[in-house]
């Protein structure tokens, strides 16, 4: 009789612990700026993970947020990628990580490629968030994580802060399980970042090299930009072709990148929030290509 009386109030505890607790924000599509899991998995070559947002002075409505993120994802990957985009309004660690835990948890199938995009401080944010959850690995279809214009970081220290997980720096165009990143620095603007130096780890998006060898404007295939100011909004897409060179300067430990724009965009040598819009689609061929070594590999006996 005590153990039935045990029993019940264990059972009623667990309930209660169970009632309790908070359920995810993520859990509903409103919070979502794009949430494709309606797509089949075998319809989807790849997933695509984002965090970020439009620069301050685009706006900060949702329709604005909506479209500066269809801008980078959809607009640039296109058609066989499933996109999903949390809308975190106040962008911290915890809150990044809850998204990407979410995700890992709840839409990612084991085993099928996903990559990761983040640019400026929402780099920072995803790469300190991807340290705080498990299932980042080539095995479980992880094919890497663009961070460009993140702070900072050697090879080394990349490799480091993933070790448990074997993760490294991407050293060229098809390798899997890996973080690439460049510091943009527009038309040799000075920058005052004291954690440049010859150490600084860039991999160059144009020819994917690290070494100083110069990717010219027709090696990169276009630069897609968001144009909020335009009242028709078919217009507020701009595709460039063949936008601009770039060539990492190894003693800097910056990407110098020849930009046509004026400098009236640019800040402390970067160009605000739109290292990826000026090479969206070398980033998207490139997701491809790792993508296809990852399946190739697997279809040979491989990883």
């Amino acid at each position: 009789m005590m153990k039935m009386v045990y029993g019940v109030i264990v059972l009623a505890g667990i309930l209660l612990t169970g009632g309790c607790s908070t359920a995810s924000p993520y859990e509903y599509g409103d919070n979502w700026l794009l949430r494709e899991n309606d797509i089949p998995q075998y319809y989807s070559k790849f997933d695509l993970f984002y965090i970020g947002k439009a620069p301050a002075g685009y706006g900060d409505t949702h329709d604005i947020q909506f479209n500066w993120t269809k801008t980078h994802t959809n607009d640039i990957f296109g058609r066989g990628v499933r996109v999903f985009a949390p809308e975190i309004p106040n962008p911290d660690v915890k809150n990044v990580t809850d998204a990407l835990e979410y995700y890992l948890d709840h839409f990612h199938e084991p085993g099928h490629p996903f990559v990761l995009l983040a640019e400026g401080k929402a780099a920072d944010l995803l790469y300190a968030a991807m340290q705080q959850v498990s299932g980042l690995t080539v095995k479980n279809g992880f094919i890497a994580a663009y961070l460009p214009d993140m702070k900072p970081k050697s090879a080394e220290q990349i490799a480091k802060d993933f070790s448990w997980e074997k993760l490294k720096a991407a050293a060229k165009a098809d390798d899997v399980g890996v973080i690439v990143s460049w510091t943009s620095c527009i038309n040799n603007e000075k920058m005052d970042d004291s954690n440049l130096n010859s150490g600084t780890y860039n991999i160059n998006p144009l020819n994917w090299k690290t070494d100083n060898t110069p990717g010219t404007a027709k090696d990169n295939i276009k630069a897609v930009f968001y144009m909020p100011e335009h009242k028709n909004i078919f217009w507020r897409k701009v595709e460039v072709k063949n936008f601009c060179g770039a060539v990492i300067d190894t003693e800097k430990g910056v990407l110098n990148v020849d930009c046509p724009l004026p400098l009236l965009h640019v800040v402390n040598g970067r160009f605000t929030n739109n290292c990826i819009s000026i090479f969206a689609g070398n980033i998207a061929a490139n997701a491809k290509l790792r993508t296809e070594t990852l399946i190739n590999s697997r279809e040979w006996g491989g990883k």
